[in-house]
């Protein structure tokens, strides 16, 4: 159990902070097919976590989101003082990765600098004693889906060879490594789908926009694998 947890449990209302990108800011599926996401604040995985522990425990919690759809770690890195460390949270969720991935045909160097910002990112939090908590993000589409044309068609296929190609395990990969190197517990979502693909579930079919948003469902097991890091 984290002290999160204990102030929660003691009546606080402590605030929670979920740093990251389109995922966390709550967007899922393409409107009309296109590059702008629809906005479902309300199917977020902080917004069932915030439910959860108000129906299982009877508390509030603050939640700030700092989900920037688009963002890379380095962005994240770039303005965590100004979208989370001044917010002063008790709490941080950290969730980057699935946009740095685009950046695998770069070779070693791109999961360098990834692994070098997400540090960054948790030695700042950690030195503004903030609880943080790393959360691996989800799988990319393996397969096409219907819908797609012109650059989008050619960006589906890019997204469908990332993953099939292993980048997306190698990021997560990496994200594991962090956390066990800077002793920060992991909330392993991606291991959940990789458990779904084994058992045969076709893991594209729980992408809100066919590429890289998980849909509401998805969304739940965010959250119950961090509840279950934070009380169990």
């Amino acid at each position: 159990m984290l002290k999160i947890a204990q102030k929660i449990k003691n009546g606080e209302c402590p605030v929670l902070c979920f740093f990251g990108d389109s995922i966390t800011d709550g967007q899922f599926e393409f409107a009309n097919g296109h590059k702008e996401s629809v906005r479902h604040e309300e199917w977020v995985f902080w917004n069932i976590l915030r439910n959860r522990i108000r129906e299982e425990i009877g508390q509030e919690v603050s939640i700030v989101n700092a989900g920037v759809g688009g963002n890379f770690s380095k962005d994240g890195l770039a303005r965590i003082q100004q979208d989370v460390l001044e917010k002063q949270p008790d709490f941080c969720c950290v969730m980057f990765g699935t946009n740095d991935v685009t950046n695998a045909y770069k070779g070693d160097s791109a999961l360098q600098e990834y692994e070098k910002n997400m540090e960054q990112i948790l030695i700042r939090l950690r030195e503004s004693n903030i609880e943080t908590v790393l959360m691996t993000p989800g799988m990319l589409c393996k397969h096409r889906v219907k819908g797609f044309w012109g650059f989008w068609w050619y960006i589906h296929r890019y997204f469908e060879n990332l993953q099939k190609a292993g980048h997306m395990d190698a990021y997560v990969a990496k994200i594991r490594e962090i956390a066990n190197q800077l002793d920060i517990p992991i909330a392993d979502a991606y291991a959940e789908w990789q458990l779904l693909e084994s058992q045969g579930v076709d893991t594209t079919a729980l992408l809100a926009n066919g590429l890289n948003h998980p849909n509401a469902e998805m969304h739940k097991v965010f959250a119950n694998k961090l509840y279950d890091v934070i009380f169990m």
